[in-house]
């Protein structure tokens, strides 16, 4: 179980349109994918002013480019990153007794390192039974290594060495503004670049979970309008010279097709990620053993309570931090340490910034009254 919203009326009212995991299905593997695409494109990353350029290949070698030459910051990641950037295919078996073929699904990935390691998300492969992926003009069956659903990251392995594998780079200094670059294979076509801007950081996501019927959060997410489509799951985010930041996994439609609203996961989260999942064939996350809702959604049995805002909890898991710490259904968290919390999404995002065996000071409202509580985050069990 985890820190997730109860919401009743699910996650719909939070957005005008609907969240899509960007991987792509098709009905039948070799089958004709088909899609309505816009053909009004534009790139708003601008055109390079002449001058000389240091460009730096995945060779580790410096490329300059001369004054007049006009290269664009999203050719030169292109040429940069496109060794590094797969396509991945799968078959999900049988698709029913009567029809013939096999059910497929189309995504993208990043090779990760050049020993054969690929990352991609986990909704590119989730029910697979083979995943085969594409490098360069290479097929090659894959095999999983581990997956994350709570971070919707996977990790792949083919039996290829000296492969390129890409750079990644930092969110720490990246700002709102700066220019992105999305590759990877939308709609089944490969080594596809879009270019836009970063529209915002820290964004937090809560959608439906199908496996569980619940819903699942993800926070820290990056934001870009560049255009990521059905299939463009689990490629790469690149700033503008050509260093990983996000692996891209959703985004926000009414159609189910890119509508300027994009979602990718941190590059500090992905190695983390992949790292423990390639270590230990698990991720660790921190776990406070609690179901809730937002404050401002629901009416309190305790109606003298003075906050409208914070996160109401629903339920105690037995046995869990929050248990030990002695929280209790309809408890109001208003602040984790000195950090306030509005909603569900605000308490989650600040859980998952903390590490296993971490203490946080809860501060809660109980019949009216505030209390404080020291709470040591746990392993979140496997579900």
């Amino acid at each position: 179980m985890e820190e997730k919203n109860a919401h009743s009326q699910g996650f719909g009212y939070r957005f005008i349109g609907i969240l899509v995991a960007v991987s792509l299905i098709s009905a039948i593997i070799g089958g004709v994918i088909s899609a309505y695409i816009t053909p009004n494109v534009r790139s708003s990353v601008p055109e390079a002013t002449p001058s000389d350029r240091q460009i730096h290949p995945a060779d580790g070698q410096k490329q300059v480019i001369k004054a007049g030459d006009l290269v664009s910051p999203a050719t030169a990641v292109a040429n940069r990153l496109k060794p590094s950037v797969v396509n991945i295919s799968v078959n999900q078996g049988p698709r029913d007794a009567i029809h013939s073929g096999l059910v497929g699904g189309v995504g993208s990935g990043v090779i990760y390192r050049d020993d054969g390691y690929i990352i991609t998300n986990n909704h590119v492969i989730s029910g697979a039974r083979e995943v085969f992926v594409t490098i360069g003009t290479d097929e090659i069956k894959a095999r999983l290594v581990a997956a994350d659903p709570e971070t919707d990251l996977a990790v792949l392995k083919v039996d290829k060495k000296g492969l390129n594998a890409a750079e990644f780079g930092s969110t720490k200094s990246l700002q709102v503004g700066e220019p992105a670059i999305a590759i990877g294979s939308p709609f089944g076509f490969e080594y596809t670049v879009t270019s836009g801007i970063i529209s915002a950081l820290n964004r937090t996501v809560t959608i439906p979970d199908e496996e569980t019927g619940g819903n699942i959060t993800f926070t820290n997410l990056i934001q870009t309008d560049a255009a990521i489509n059905p299939g463009s799951s689990g490629g790469v985010l690149s700033d503008a010279t050509g260093k990983v930041i996000g692996i891209n996994t959703l985004i926000i439609s009414s159609s189910g097709a890119y509508e300027g609203v994009g979602f990718a996961i941190p590059v500090e989260t992905v190695r983390s990620v992949a790292d423990q999942l390639i270590e230990k064939g698990k991720a660790s996350h921190p776990y406070m053993g609690i179901y809730g809702r937002d404050a401002r959604d629901i009416v309190v049995a305790d109606s003298s309570a003075p906050i409208k805002k914070g996160a109401v909890i629903v339920e105690v898991v037995p046995g869990s931090p929050a248990t030990k710490a002695g929280l209790r259904k309809e408890d109001i968290i208003t602040a984790v340490d000195n950090t306030s919390i509005e909603d569900m999404d605000d308490l989650i995002a600040e859980v998952r910034q903390r590490e296993v065996g971490d203490s946080v000071k809860i501060t809660y409202f109980r019949n009216g009254k505030e209390h404080k509580v020291d709470l040591t985050l746990t392993e979140k069990p496997r579900q």
